[in-house]
């Protein structure tokens, strides 16, 4: 498994949308000229063209591939914590949480389950619940490993952590994720 640093990958897809552009602009030249041309250069410029083609296609294929913000909730109530997060793709992450936190995590329970059942509609999953953790060490885990990182505490007050630019967010704003059917009597 190759993990690749959100840079890159911010990177990448400026290249993507760039190629799609030049390949876009490359076609339109070369369906505008092939008429005029000589039937020496004519083979030539249909091979641009695909090669225009097939990187058109290959950018489309990277742009729509495009992972989205990797998101993270945590609810904090009196010992525990439960873990809420839109990326149930990405395993490895939550192994690496579990690696990290051992014996301090479990699975949520069915009645769990059906009490956070409630966050599926905004695209949230309920995932694992934390016991005997400082709240500070979990938060600090998952700013290493999501790009937003949402804590609601027992009084219902947030912070957001934006860690998609570095690891280590030195602020947390007071914020609550876009939530429609959160209600803060859960």
């Amino acid at each position: 498994m190759v993990v690749v640093s959100r840079s890159d990958v911010r990177r990448n897809r400026l290249i993507f949308f760039l190629a799609l552009i030049l390949s876009v602009f490359a076609i339109a030249n070369i369906v505008t000229r092939l008429s005029g041309v000589s039937d020496a250069m004519r083979p030539i410029l249909i091979l641009i063209g695909a090669l225009a083609g097939l990187a058109l296609i290959l950018s489309l294929l990277q742009l729509y591939g495009y992972p989205n913000r990797s998101k993270v909730l945590i609810f904090q109530s009196n010992e525990d914590m439960v873990v809420a997060t839109n990326a149930l793709h990405e395993g490895f992450k939550f192994r690496f949480l579990r690696d990290i936190l051992g014996d301090n995590m479990t699975s949520l329970t069915d009645e769990d389950r059906a009490h956070w059942k409630a966050l599926e509609a905004d695209g949230f999953y309920a995932t694992l619940r934390v016991r005997n953790v400082r709240k500070l060490i979990l938060v600090r885990l998952c700013t290493m490993i999501f790009d937003d990182v949402f804590v609601a505490d027992a009084s219902n007050r947030w912070e957001h952590h934006d860690s998609a630019r570095t690891a280590e967010p030195s602020f947390s704003k007071r914020e609550m994720p876009r939530l429609t059917s959160w209600k803060s009597s859960t």
